[in-house]
């Protein structure tokens, strides 16, 4: 369609009417007024509205009269609009699916959420939708109350705590799952959000869902409460390692202090910090008995599938792409206390195996970019002799 003039006749005209008082001559392939008065009968063929602005333009073509061109159908009260769809909504030519919205809202106070998301998907599927996003938004509520139940029941976790993003992608992954039992997706549907992936992923993964399990209101109080108590030296290594950890700079600390000295207090302190906001912390120590001083913590043999049997060349069980990799991605701390009863080999495999596994890659940094507080006390180690045997270090 050409913006040309037309006389004052054609412009009372919609684009279905035409064929009713004008005529294409072929020959010379111009449109010229009916000489007789034969009926006539002007139509466009249908369009779905999941087809898009193709399917608002057609409505266009059957209500405006007169148009001269693309522009002049998008233009309302002199207002050029983008799409024809928000043009058709100002000229009041589309519902704005209310009934609908009023429906699912009241089929949420007797049926369950799994039926509102069924609902939903019928209405997309019989095109009875103008807004189908619209719907969603004013509807979600209805659609996601039982995420956290549903997801409880497919893991087999109970008291199970979500990310309200994490629900969010969650309650599209369960309508993307019907659409596509009926054929469709949400791709196919205008302006309807799209479903992340990487949250999916995360539900599925039974360590991530374990380490991320907290409470992050009673969290943040109880980090208030650890931190108004920090002394002096005490907050200025949290504010260091904070700094680090909030840009991911990907540092590497050692916190030296004799036994006392609430080293333990610090690691407290920081992973209940980061835990708050609903990030992952690794606490581990050197030993079994230094980790019933950690809370939720693990040796670093089982957290870090390190070898038994160690040598310059060692690597940890871990596989890219698997679970506990998975896991290791998210950390955005790692705690080792009681680093000094460690063999060398057990620190070197470890950044191996890091830099093997996170992405993205970071073969350059240390430990694949993490940033780890080693901690622990030097004299409660033997001494190192130089070049002595066994019997002169004991």
């Amino acid at each position: 369609m050409e913006c040309n003039s037309y006389n004052e006749k054609v412009r009372e005209l919609s684009y279905v009417e035409f064929p009713t008082q004008y005529v294409w001559n072929e020959s010379d392939k111009v449109w010229t007024r009916k000489k007789t008065k034969t009926k006539s009968l002007g139509r466009i063929n249908h369009v779905s509205p999941k087809s898009g602005d193709v399917y608002y333009l057609r409505i266009f073509l059957n209500k405006v009269e007169g148009p001269t061109c693309y522009e002049h159908l998008r233009t309302v009260n002199g207002t050029v609009y983008d799409s024809y769809k928000d043009a058709c909504y100002t000229l009041g030519l589309l519902d704005d699916d209310r009934e609908y919205i009023y429906s699912i809202q009241e089929t949420d106070h007797w049926a369950t959420a799994c039926f509102c998301r069924s609902l939903f998907v019928m209405l997309i599927t019989s095109d009875s939708l103008s807004r189908p996003h619209h719907v969603f938004k004013e509807t979600y509520n209805c659609h996601s109350d039982d995420v956290i139940h549903v997801r409880e029941q497919e893991i087999g976790v109970k008291g199970l705590k979500q990310k309200p993003e994490a629900i969010y992608h969650l309650t599209l992954s369960y309508i993307e799952k019907s659409l596509l039992s009926c054929g469709l997706s949400l791709k196919q549907i205008p302006n309807m959000p799209l479903h992340d992936q990487k949250y999916i992923q995360d539900s599925c993964n039974m360590l991530i869902q374990y380490e991320l399990n907290y409470d992050p209101s009673s969290l943040e109080s109880e980090h208030q409460q650890l931190h108004s108590i920090l002394n002096v030296e005490q907050k200025n290594i949290y504010d260091i390692v904070m700094n680090e950890v909030n840009n991911k700079k990907g540092g590497i600390f050692f916190l030296h202090g004799y036994g006392g000295t609430r080293k333990t207090f610090v690691w407290k302190t920081l992973s209940v910090a980061i835990r708050s906001k609903g990030e992952v912390v690794f606490k581990v120590a050197s030993s079994g008995i230094a980790t019933l001083l950690l809370s939720s913590g693990r040796t670093a043999h089982s957290r870090f599938h390190i070898p038994l049997n160690l040598n310059e060349n060692s690597l940890c069980s871990i596989t890219p792409g698997n679970d506990v990799a998975a896991l290791l991605n998210k950390a955005s701390l790692i705690i080792w206390d009681e680093a000094p009863m460690m063999h060398r080999h057990c620190f070197e495999a470890v950044d191996r195996t890091l830099r093997d596994i996170i992405l993205p890659k970071n073969n350059d940094k240390p430990f694949g970019g993490k940033t780890i507080v080693f901690g622990g006390n030097f004299r409660q180690i033997l001494p190192v002799i130089q070049r002595g045997n066994r019997s002169d270090i004991v």
